[in-house]
């Protein structure tokens, strides 16, 4: 279920969790998240190491006039636990054919469901609510979990593609029937 207020961010509730996007409050979670050892290896060092440079990273990289309101960030919110787990993107990559779906956990929130539950609520929203028809994804040849939830989430394996930094990615698509 997706709530909308034209006076409010976008949220996008789940059983379970409760998506809305990244804004500068969210610089210590982000911290965390940046310097987790399983960000850094599967995704990247974004070379952040402390809440100033946190929040600089969300005014200069993330936090910016998007072309379509529901691009960037997302932080993942446990209903429960009252505390963001990670993160689910929406990106424009120059690279990517299409929009980009991607996630990142923190350790404490892997292998509970969230990552699916999140991803698949960010997919049903892009896809039905924004009419986007197809997603790419792009992930490290050798993160086998987050291959197998791109195949659990409809998403088929399209080949490779090389990003900016010169490495080979496993790149898959899902195609709205």
């Amino acid at each position: 279920m997706t709530s909308c207020n034209p006076k409010s961010p976008i949220r996008i509730d789940t059983q379970q969790l409760e998506l809305r996007q990244v804004s500068l409050a969210d610089a210590v979670f982000l911290l965390d998240l940046l310097n987790d050892p399983d960000f850094l290896q599967n995704i990247g060092d974004r070379g952040v190491r402390s809440e100033q440079q946190a929040e600089n990273y969300l005014k200069t990289k993330v936090i910016k006039p998007q072309k379509f309101d529901y691009l960037g960030l997302w932080v993942i919110h446990s209903k429960a636990e009252k505390r963001p787990l990670g993160v689910v993107s929406v990106l424009q990559r120059d690279y990517l054919e299409h929009l980009d779906l991607g996630y990142a956990l923190l350790k404490h929130a892997r292998g509970k469901g969230v990552a699916y539950e999140a991803t698949s609520a960010m997919l049903e929203y892009i896809t039905q609510n924004r009419k986007v028809p197809v997603l790419d994804a792009i992930v490290k040849p050798d993160n086998a979990p987050s291959r197998g939830l791109l195949t659990k989430l409809g998403f088929h394996s399209v080949g490779t593609v090389t990003s900016p930094e010169n490495e080979q990615l496993c790149l898959y698509r899902y195609r709205k029937a």
